[in-house]
């Protein structure tokens, strides 16, 4: 995961690394969070 604190260092990123914002998910912290939660969070072992 990468945090910007603002959009323009995210654009800047995006373009400095020749990425596709397709493949990118802009979230803000709270949104952040509860994904890296869904993902890492372990129910079923």
């Amino acid at each position: 995961m990468n945090f910007f604190c603002k959009k323009k260092d995210y654009d800047e990123y995006v373009a400095n690394m020749q990425l596709s914002e397709d493949d990118m998910f802009c979230l803000n912290a709270a949104e952040a969070l509860q994904v890296a939660r869904m993902l890492f969070f372990v129910t079923d072992i």
